[in-house]
């Protein structure tokens, strides 16, 4: 395959991808869940403004907002977890 070749394939490959990212999008009701999932599937805030018709920075505006919204988790020590050496560590009550 040369190089012309390869390059064909990926255009159609992508249109296919885009296609199909649309298809999964088509049912979702809000602008934010379509481009939580477009995220979620790997697809650049560009492109899923592009794919959606949507003004350029649109998306990464949703996606800044969604991430500052969502409480961040504090990590809690398990209680009887493995120490380092391999033993059971005890409860701190």
């Amino acid at each position: 395959m040369d190089k012309t070749q390869f390059e064909e394939l990926l255009r159609r490959l992508d249109k296919i991808l885009k296609l199909l990212a649309i298809q999964a999008v088509r049912d979702q009701p809000e602008e934010q869940a379509k481009i939580a999932l477009l995220d979620s599937l790997g697809f650049a805030p560009g492109d899923i403004d592009s794919l959606l018709g949507k003004k350029s920075g649109r998306a990464s505006k949703v996606l800044y907002e969604r991430r500052k919204a969502k409480p961040t988790k504090v990590a809690s020590p398990k209680i009887g977890a493995l120490e380092r050496d391999g033993t059971q560590g005890e409860d701190e009550t």
